[in-house]
């Protein structure tokens, strides 16, 4: 009977690992759909339309800085010449494509979305499967390595015959934890 009951829990444990697993591979598929730049809201003025183009410059000169934080002179002038194609009615898009035919691609804050760039956006999302499915796969068979164990007041083991020696050995260390707790109130 006390088998049965531990694999039930076992099963429900195993349900609720699973269903929280695929619960965490749909938020991050959610999330990915999400993502802002799927959502297009453009922006109402020049100047903010200008300050997201600056944002997604880095400036050549400066690493780690986008032409937006940096005091370079070279920034400046990207800057104003991004404020320039916008004010011609050119697009984010068009001016990203022509600082990067113009400085290479090192000048984007963010990677392509396409070729072999598309392996910084897609990787970390597929690792994150992969790992949920490999975590999953382990906790089960650790699972099922466990249906054949005995749960009792005694421990955790495999159900197994116990010799004349091995009742000899509890019975000795049962006798020395009593007389050790009886000695511990002395």
């Amino acid at each position: 009977m006390a088998n049965a009951s531990v694999s039930f829990h076992v099963d429900q444990t195993m349900k609720k690992l699973c269903f929280l697993l695929s619960s965490l591979v749909v938020l991050a598929i959610l999330l990915v759909a999400l993502d802002r730049s799927y959502v297009k809201q453009p922006p109402q003025s020049l100047d903010e339309k200008a300050q997201e183009v600056y944002r997604s410059l880095m400036c050549p000169l400066c690493p780690g800085q986008t032409i937006a934080q940096s005091q370079s002179e070279l920034s400046a002038q990207m800057r104003g010449l991004v404020r320039e194609k916008l004010e011609q009615g050119e697009t984010k898009e068009e001016i990203l494509r022509f600082f990067a035919e113009r400085y290479g691609e090192a000048v984007l804050a963010a990677p392509v979305r396409s070729g072999f760039n598309l392996a910084a956006w897609v990787i970390p999302f597929a690792a994150i499967v992969v790992g949920g499915i490999l975590m999953w796969r382990t906790i089960r068979k650790w699972v099922r390595q466990g249906r054949g164990m005995e749960f009792s007041s005694k421990g955790i083991g495999p159900p197994a015959e116990t010799s004349a020696d091995d009742e000899k050995y509890l019975e000795r260390v049962e006798r020395e934890l009593r007389e050790f707790r009886e000695g511990g109130d002395k």
